[in-house]
């Protein structure tokens, strides 16, 4: 099922879930990976879904065609992604897990997608840029889950990573992206 941005649609936090929720407005609501402690403080006031936020959407949108996920993981990962960009607390770099894979400046944009490979195993991992920063980008995992340090990390997950061990993801490696699991 494809989600189109609505304005009927309301942020709102929903203290018995201690979740981000999304009202959709036909009966269905979208339940976040984002917790209370993880949210700013502007998080804890219902909130229109707003035109910056549709904006941001199809961006990503356009970003995660080519990305292998099914139409009920692109949504989960692109409402998620809003969620992180519009109420998450600032993160630290978490780059120790991943190698370090250029030494030139490389740049990624907002809604770049990106590989990282992880340090310990070597296995590469798909991420959706949603903000670049100056040597940081926060992202949020593009695929199923991956196995973090012991930890799995499920789709739509933030994580911020410094530009040198981001890499760009092309469309070709979908098939390799397609199997893993």
């Amino acid at each position: 099922m494809r989600i189109k941005p609505d304005d009927n649609w309301r942020w709102f936090f929903d203290a018995e879930q201690d979740r981000m929720m999304l009202d959709l407005a036909d009966g269905m609501l979208f339940r976040s990976r984002f917790s209370r402690k993880m949210l700013t403080p502007d998080a804890f006031n219902d909130a229109v879904f707003s035109v910056d936020d549709a904006a941001q959407f199809y961006t990503w949108q356009e970003s995660c065609r080519e990305a292998a996920l099914s139409d009920e993981q692109s949504a989960e990962l692109l409402l998620n992604a809003l969620v992180a960009y519009r109420f998450l607390k600032p993160l630290m770099p978490k780059s120790w897990y991943f190698r370090v894979r250029q030494r030139h400046c490389w740049q990624p944009g907002d809604s770049d997608l990106v590989t990282v490979t992880l340090d310990e195993s070597g296995e590469e991992a798909r991420l959706l840029v949603i903000e670049a920063g100056e040597s940081a980008a926060l992202c949020v995992l593009a695929q199923p889950q991956l196995q973090l340090a012991g930890k799995t990390m499920m789709l739509g997950d933030a994580i911020k990573i410094m530009h040198d061990r981001l890499h760009p993801w092309h469309a070709e490696q979908a098939q390799h992206y397609a199997w893993a699991s």
